[in-house]
């Protein structure tokens, strides 16, 4: 059973890598402005000035976005994973400690004192990280030891800043900041440079590393502190590391692209239908899974519409649906035999 597994493993992995690299080419070719194949090459591969518009498009516009959009849905597919084997829960989500709602906050704020596009990501990573912190804070003074404790920090440290975005979209003029605001918290690559791209890929590449070769300790951490404990494991230790990572992924792809729904819900989901609870097999698969699939939903945004259609309007309708037959269709490895 276990060969199976992993040769189905191997199988998807490949298949959906190579799906990974034909949607990363296409989306430099596609959108409003399209390109003929022969102009796509020509631009690239040669000094024409006749393609210099092409090559304009493709390496100032398209390159930034696809690199951001490939790294976001890698950053929050895989977070998504972390926080459901770390919480032993197969329905929390990236947005689980209030990363989200707190680096919206951030984002919010920096867009209500006319901020540029890096203050604003800036400024929403640091109170992203710094909202985690709180909710670990807030968590400890319930139950040190217990996982809920930092469920309940959560649930407060994230009301909070709701009400704090509230208070902020209130004082915002309505006419122009208001607007800013709402249209950056329904997610968007629009703003994609290749600073931010170096700058993902270094954050999502460096912890990709670090969860790949603590893959089995995660596994471990998953069954519980008391098994952890009877293999030799420091579960605080890898817990805390876990959640870190986690909250750095989730904190930088919301820096980078907004609040994005779904994503680190369902694509873990489905990635263990196929590959079964072992993230040394799990996490490649949302690599290669969520980079794709937030590729295809940055070409819709972009490719059918005047204006650009928000993210989330795009992953949620997309992953309610998918959810809805995950629950039909394969209700006992969803929900486990328990």
């Amino acid at each position: 059973m276990k060969d199976k597994i992993k040769k189905r493993t191997l199988l998807f992995f490949f298949i959906s890598l190579l799906i990974f690299f034909v949607l990363f080419v296409v989306a430099l070719m596609v959108g409003r402005y399209s390109m003929p194949i022969d102009e796509f090459f020509k631009a690239l591969f040669t000094n024409d000035p006749a393609f210099d518009t092409q090559r304009s498009v493709i390496l100032n516009l398209r390159l930034p976005r696809t690199i951001v959009a490939g790294l976001t849905g890698i950053a929050l597919s895989v977070s998504g994973l972390l926080y459901q084997e770390t919480f032993q829960n197969k329905l929390v989500s990236p947005g689980l400690l209030g990363v989200s709602n707190g680096a919206s906050v951030g984002a919010a704020f920096a867009i209500l004192l006319g901020a540029g596009s890096a203050l604003v990501s800036l400024s929403a990573f640091a109170v992203g990280v710094i909202t985690v912190f709180l909710t670990v804070i807030v968590g400890r003074l319930f139950n040190k030891t217990s996982s809920m404790s930092l469920v309940l920090g959560g649930l407060i440290v994230g009301g909070f800043m709701s009400s704090i975005m509230a208070i902020i979209k209130y004082t915002a003029d309505p006419e122009t900041t208001l607007a800013s605001i709402t249209y950056w918290l329904m997610g968007s690559f629009a703003n994609s440079t290749m600073t931010k791209a170096y700058v993902l890929l270094g954050i999502v590449g460096v912890s990709i590393i670090i969860v790949l070769c603590i893959s089995w300790r995660i596994n471990v951490v998953a069954l519980g502190k008391e098994e952890a404990q009877t293999k030799g494991i420091n579960y605080k230790l890898y817990r805390y590391l876990i959640i870190g990572i986690a909250t750095l992924l989730t904190a930088s792809s919301v820096a980078c692209a907004g609040s994005i729904s779904w994503i680190g819900l369902v694509i873990p989901h489905i990635v263990r239908l196929i590959s079964g609870r072992n993230t040394a097999r799990s996490i490649p698969l949302c690599i290669t899974f969520g980079g794709a699939f937030m590729i295809i939903t940055d070409i819709v945004s972009r490719s059918f519409t005047g204006g650009e259609i928000p993210l989330s309007a795009i992953t949620g309708a997309f992953g309610s649906i998918v959810f809805v037959i995950l629950l039909i269709v394969r209700k006992k490895e969803v929900f486990g035999r328990d």
